[in-house]
Order: structure tokens, then sequence, then C-alpha cells
């Protein structure tokens, strides 16, 4: 009869719980990576996943045994400690899991606790943690008796058996009576015994064979237990210094001598090689003509020379506190002649369109307002009939009731009015539908028919990371593949948007230009950002002054009784502060004081509201997009996202109307971007952005907006870098800017990575691509790269923790059939047999230009461990 001792106190609870929460936490631990590897394999080495939980155990065990004086008392301490810290990461590992569909990195969130914004962001989450630990610990309480029974005979009967073989006892009584269940146990016999140690010695013989002999990737990772893996987060490995030279490109063939362009005009040339940044000076490279007699902020290396040391107190600070060795004077700069990937399109025509209208007509660009969209799927920039998320809430329906689908399509028309006058895309939702919702929208297009500006089809993020993604489509820079923003603490490596106005604002100091009432040439620049949450999130506010904002308007700024606006009754609407309209008056005041003072005003305003929870004033009206019967824990998530989308549409609807009230509308050009997309279960088993690098995050709208340029669409594979030098090339070329101004952006335009959007975008130059890279949240662990010459895309790990995904966005759009792979072997066999051999061969060297990027990033960055 199975003898099931009586409930113990605290040392069958500690066991136990250890037991609980690390089976618990494997279990979802494994299920992030069961889909990646044959059945077979998974099944084979499944018992060498759990060594390290065993082992654990077993020490645990022999902790709790009863000995004499203070080793007691540390046994206990010890294991309960452990005990402890096992069910704080199993909880969060579930709750995480539940809710993103991803798993927890340590690293990364002890970087986002340390942050007052980012603690908020995690303990939004605190709920199901909280749950889940309750369920862990009553499910430990219930299995305390037999869990520590099964172990504790288990274990007795090898140590008594272990300690017969020894001594000659065969009676069990020597290696059992120190036991805390020695007491009650029967005698077992001593053939018994020997069975259970010959049967446990046999399995784990076996079980040490398939981990000595299974392959290290990617087994190893997933065999991790929860106190290691929270030893290794804490206490990372050494990194290795990057090189201050440019490491060779990967593809030879395609930089070798015949195929350098000579300097022409102002292009600069292309001749790429390995050049030490230390040969690099001023006396190589002559001051232009148009050089200030002072160099503004993000002009550092304008003036840098060989004997200089860095004019950068935050930068000179990292270095000094970094591990690798060299002096302050080894300073890497960005030469366009050098980068082997840059692909220009600037001596090309513009495109035919916009070269007609201005040609005919006179378009003023005295304005420049650019809106980055916080989570912009391009999907929903329109929402659009047809597309995989709305054919997902379609088929959620009895489609065979007119009455139902006629009522949702006319939510569906009434989600987006806003976006579609934007881009000139139409959702193709039925015309009485859509013109209900234009009847009720919050701003009315007045521009003639084919006018309205140029909207970018087929644009990504350059990060999932908004930050990152800011400096981007501000700054024409790459991110840096590092985790979070190292690029706080360094120098960007080109001049962002606000620069180059400050630049223009110097130019006339020194010249002593006046400004002239009918002139908006001669007139200065003010550059200001708004956004309705906090600017403390990630160190923001000193990100936003390094990048040149003279004025900064965030949460900490109006929610303080001394704000000019600040009222009662101002609610957030999720961790990070308010709804968008909190900011209204400061941006009435900002133009009526631009126009008063005569200022020429560039604003970046950061959308906020679609970002999680996706909370909506308590004023605006809900709707469910779902059926019922699907949205209720199914849907809830992504619906809550389209009724932010809704929100954020008519508060874009509302700006763009006080554009027209106060008469700028035609003279501003005014940008909309995505810093990046957002993945619901819907898409992907992984949501969010976070590790997480499918389609969804990364489509993002790209629209420049003017109501006298044409209306036209662009197909370009682009990233936001292209930005700056877009609006660099409508200023030239729009006659928007005095001679001195043009002379400086003619020639700054060609510094930049990006291409000209108001150029034919060059795919291909002399068998090179134009390629497509991506930082995946949070920054050092995964890549997305892509190029626009062919629809193939690749998620390049960067560390051992995650796996190749390859796609064919031509033939799978959502990315619903990737190929996905541990192994770069494996993954080409498979992309081989699925695309041909072209794909192979392109993920191939899509793998080795990624691994470059990475390198040749961080050493422009001038990134030290």
């Amino acid at each position: 009869m199975l003898f099931l001792p009586r409930w113990p106190l605290l040392r069958p609870f500690l066991l136990s719980l250890i037991v609980v929460s690390s089976v618990a936490a494997k279990i979802v631990h494994l299920l992030q990576h069961i889909r990646t590897l044959p059945r077979s394999s998974f099944f084979l080495y499944l018992p060498t996943f759990f060594l390290l939980d065993f082992l654990v155990v077993v020490v645990a065990w022999a902790l709790l045994q009863k000995t004499l004086g203070i080793g007691n008392v540390v046994g206990l301490t010890a294991v309960a400690f452990v005990a402890i810290v096992d069910l704080g990461a199993a909880s969060s590992q579930l709750g995480f899991f539940y809710v993103t569909g991803a798993e927890v990195r340590w690293g990364a969130a002890t970087s986002v606790a340390a942050d007052s914004g980012g603690l908020k962001l995690l303990l939004s989450g605190l709920i199901p943690v909280v749950a889940v630990g309750a369920a862990i610990l009553a499910l430990t309480f219930l299995l305390a008796p037999l869990i520590y029974f099964i172990f504790d005979s288990w274990f007795s009967a090898i140590v008594n058996s272990v300690l017969a073989l020894r001594s000659g006892y065969s009676d069990g009584e020597s290696g059992g009576r120190y036991l805390p269940l020695s007491n009650n146990e029967p005698k077992q016999p001593k053939s018994r015994k020997s069975i259970v140690s010959y049967l446990t010695v046999a399995f784990f013989t076996f079980v040490f064979y398939l981990r000595i002999t299974r392959p290290p990737v990617p087994y190893n990772h997933m065999s991790g237990a929860i106190p290691f893996t929270l030893w290794e987060a804490l206490n990372p490995e050494e990194k290795v210094c990057q090189s201050t030279e440019q490491q060779p490109f990967p593809i030879p063939e395609l930089v070798s001598k015949e195929l350098w362009e000579p300097a022409s005009g102002r292009y600069k040339g292309w001749h790429p090689g390995q050049m030490n940044s230390t040969e690099q000076s001023v006396e190589d490279m002559p001051q232009p003509s148009w050089a200030p007699q002072t160099w503004p902020a993000g002009f550092g290396r304008w003036e840098l020379t060989s004997s200089e040391t860095i004019d950068n107190s935050s930068f000179a600070e990292a270095l000094a506190q970094s591990k690798c060795p060299g002096p302050f004077s080894v300073h890497n700069t960005y030469d366009p002649a050098l980068d082997p990937m840059r692909i220009t399109n600037l001596g090309s025509d513009i495109l035919e369109p916009v070269q007609k209208v201005l040609s005919k007509h006179k378009v003023s660009i005295k304005h420049v307002v650019v809106f980055e969209m916080e989570s912009a799927r391009k999907d929903v920039f329109p929402f659009k009939a047809g597309s995989h998320l709305h054919q997902m809430i379609v088929d959620s329906y009895d489609q065979t009731d007119e009455k139902e689908m006629d009522e949702l399509n006319a939510k569906f028309a009434a989600l987006t009015p806003i976006a579609e006058q934007i881009t000139g895309e139409s959702g193709n939702f039925p015309k009485r539908a859509r013109e209900s919702a234009l009847k009720k929208a919050t701003w009315k297009d007045p521009s003639g028919p084919d006018m309205g500006g140029i909207n970018v089809v087929g644009a990504l993020t350059g990060s999932s990371l908004s930050f990152k993604s800011f400096l981007g489509s501000h700054c024409g820079v790459a991110p840096l593949p590092v985790d979070f923003m190292f690029e706080n603490r360094a120098e960007i490596y080109q001049p962002c948007i606000m620069h180059i106005l400050d630049l223009f604002n110097r130019l006339k100091e020194e010249k002593g230009v006046k400004a002239k009432a009918n002139d908006m040439r001669s007139a200065k620049w003010k550059s200001i950002f708004m956004q309705s949450i906090t600017g403390e999130f990630d160190n923001q506010n000193h990100l936003n002054d390094q990048m040149g904002f003279q004025s900064t308007f965030v949460k900490e700024t109006i929610d303080t009784g001394h704000a000019k606006h600040y009222h009662e009754g101002m609610k957030e609407i999720n961790y990070f502060g308010y709804p968008e309209v909190e900011i209204l008056p400061y941006l009435k005041d900002s133009i009526e004081d631009a126009k008063a003072n005569g200022d020429r005003l560039f604003l970046s305003h950061f959308t906020s509201t679609t970002h999680h929870p996706w909370g909506v004033p308590g004023g605006f009206p809900t709707e469910n997009y779902w059926s019922a019967d699907r949205l209720i824990n199914k849907h809830e998530d992504s619906n809550k996202y389209l009724n932010a989308v809704r929100y954020v549409d008519s508060w874009l609807g509302t700006v763009m109307q006080v554009l027209e009230d106060t008469g700028i509308a035609k003279e501003t050009l005014v940008v909309f971007v995505g810093d990046h997309g957002q993945a619901f279960k819907e898409d992907s088993h992984i949501t969010g952005t976070f590790e997480n690098g499918h389609i969804s995050n990364f489509r993002i709208p790209l629209v420049f907006r003017h109501p006298m340029l044409p209306r036209i669409d662009v197909e370009a594979n682009a990233t936001s870098i292209s930005i700056l030098p877009t609006i660099l090339d409508l200023l030239i070329n729009t006659d928007s800017l005095n001679a001195d101004d043009k002379d400086a952006a003619s020639d700054l335009i060609h510094e930049y990575e990006g291409q000209s959007l108001i150029r034919p975008y060059k795919k291909t130059h002399n068998g090179r691509e134009a390629w497509n890279i991506g930082i995946i949240n949070t920054g050092g662990t995964m890549l997305s790269v892509a190029s626009a010459a062919v629809p193939y895309r690749i998620i390049l790990p960067l560390t051992k923790e995650h796996t190749f995904v390859f796609s064919d966005l031509s033939k799978d759009p959502d990315e619903i059939d990737a190929i996905e792979d541990w192994d770069v072997d494996s993954l080409s066999h498979r992309i081989e047999q699925k695309y041909g051999v072209d794909a192979a061969n392109w993920a191939a060297q899509a793998i080795d230009v990624g691994h470059w990027w990475v390198g040749e990033k961080k050493r422009i960055w001038n990134f030290r461990e």
C-alpha cells in the first residue's frame, strides 16, 4: 500500500516549490522552441533538457536533510532563497508568456526596470504574474507531500544502497536514519533498493550520453535552469572590443576598384576601402565654402582634426568608462565615399509628376511638421478591405447576415478616414459608408484633384524600438545594434535635421541676414518637439537635447501647476501619460508664436495612444470590431488597438485642421511615419515588438504631405533614413532656401545613407543591392535583413537564443508560412527546396552582410563595451 506521510511543514514545501516552479518555467521555455525542431529530435533529447533542473533539486534535497548545528539553518536558508527566486522567475516567465507569447530576457528586464517609465511598463503586466505565482503556490501546497515523498524515497534508496555496498549493511537503517522521513519509512528489501539504484544509474548514463553527443545549438540554450540563466543574464560575458578600422565587405567583387566612381560636382565619389579613422582629418578634407565661422552642435566630424580631442563630454565619459583601450583621438566618422553599401539616386532626375508641378507652380515650404506615429502598422493607415487583419475580423462573423455586414462595413469605413485622405488610398469599403464617415471626419482634405503629396508604398522601419527609429527619421542614421539606447551617450554620427536648420540660422547670423516680411527664406527656424507622454523613459529628454530640439513639451512640462494650459481633470490613459489632446493648446501656441515672430517652424510630434495598453480617453466611444462571441478572451488586445487607431486618426485630423485654421497649411510639408508596427496573436505566435521580427512589426506608413505636390505613390522598399534627404531635396528644389542655405543643403544631402524619395528609387547599382536592415527590439539580439532588389527577408539572430527566419514576401506577404531554423546549412537546404537556388544564395549573402553591418555600425557609433 502506497504510504503518504502526514503533511510536513517547511522542508517539503520548499522542495516542492522548486520542483513546480522549475518544471513550469521549463515547459514554457520548451514551448518556445518545439515548433522549430523535428519532433523526433525534440523527444529524443527531452530528458537532457531537465538535467540542470534535476541537479538543483538534488542539491536542495541534500541541504534539507536534518543535520545538527548551524549547517541545518544554512541549508534551509539557501534552499528557501533558491525557492523564492524560482517562484519569482517562473511567475514572471509564465506571466510574460501569457501576455506576449515570448520569453522574458532577464538582462533586458533589469535594464527596463531601472527606468521609472520602464518600471511602469513592467508593472502593467503585474496581474498575470501575480495570478501565475498564486497558482504555483497553490499547486505546490497540494503536491508537496507527494513530491517530497517521491524524491525522498528515491534519493534515500540510492543513498542507502551506496552505504550498504560500502559498509555491508543490508537493512537500510544506516542510510535512512538521518533522513526526515526515516522514522516513518518502512524497510524495503535490499533487492528493491538495488533495482532502483541500477535503473537510476542506467537511465542517467543514457541521458548523460545524449547530453554529450547532442548538437550544442539550440539544445544547450533549451537546457538552462532558472538559477543559472538568471546568473548568466545578470553577469554577462566580457565583450570583444570593436575595431577602429572598417572591416572588408563580405561580397568583395561588388566593391572592386574597377567599380569605383570618381567625384563629380557635389558628389564625393565612391571608393570603399579600409581607411583608419585617425587618418581622416580636416587637412585631408577641406572645409566647404559655406562653412560657418563656428560650427553648431551636430557637426563634430566637420570640425574634428587628428590632433583634437573629442568635444563631447558624454561621449568622452563613455569612452573613459569602457574596458576597451585606445586614445580619445581614435574617433570613427562616417564617410559616404567609403561606405560599400551606399547607393545614391541624387544623380537621377526628379520624378516626372513632381518636376512637372515644380516647373509650373510655386510650391512653398515654410514649415515642416513630422508626425512620428507609435505602433503604426501600414495595414491600418488606412485600414483596408482585403488585408490579413480585415479578413480575420470578417471571418469571425456570419457573412450571410447582410444587416450585420453593413454595420461592420460602416465601422470599418469610420476607422481611418483621415489616413485615407492623407495617403490617397481608399479603404475600399462601400461608398455610402465611406461618404458617411468622411462627413463626420475631423478634417476634409481641401487639395485639388490628384494633389496632396507623396505616398511611399513598401516602407519598413529601421528599428522596432521607438527611439532608435526616431533617430533614423530625424537624423538619417542607422541605429546602433545593441540593447536599448546607448545612442543617448554617444555622438550621433550625422547632423540631425534640427542641427541643419540651426546651421541655417548660424549662417544668417554670421552674414547679418535680416528677416524680411515678404521673404520666408530670410527667416530663422525654430525646432520644437511635442508629446503628451513622459519624456523620462530611456532618458528621452537627453536624446531630444542631443538631437538639437530648441524647445520640448512632454508630460512633465504640461502636468505641473505652472504650465500655461494646466487644468484640473487631466487624466492619464496609460502608464506613460496623457492623451494627445492635452498638447493641443501648446501646438496652437507654437504655430501662432512662429507666425507672430516671423519664424519658420519645424515641429515634431510623437503620438502615443496606439502603444500598449491601448487606452483611450474616457469620453471617446469605443467599438467592438470582432464578433461578440470571438472577442472575449481571444481578440481583446487587437480590438483595443483598433479603437486607439481610430482615436489617433481623429487626432491627426484635428491637427491638420489646425494647420488650415491658422493659415499655414499651404506652405507646410507634413511627414507622416510610423516608428514601427505592432504584432498581435492574430499575426504571430509572439505578440508585441520585443524580440519579434514578424513583418507586421516592420511595415509602416510613410507620406510626404503637401497640398501643392502631386498625389503619387512611390514604390520603395526603403526605411525612414530616407526622410531627412527627402526633406532637404524638397527644400532645395522648391526654392524654399536662400542661396547660402541652399549651398549648404546641396552639399549635406550627399552625406547621408538614405536615398531621396522624390527621385526614382534605385533598387540596385552595379550589382549592389539597396539593403534594408532593421533593428529588432531591444536592439542587440536580432536583425531584420531585406533588400529592395528582391522580395526575400531574413531574421538574423545575433545571440544563441534565437532562430533564423526566412520568408518570400511576394508569396507569403503576411509571413504565415516562414521557414524557421537554428542551423545555417539546414536553413539553406530548406530555402532551396521551397524557393530555389537564388533564394538560398541570397539568404547566405544576407547573413554575411548583416553581420558585417553590425560591426560597421558599432564602429561608426564609436561603441565601446
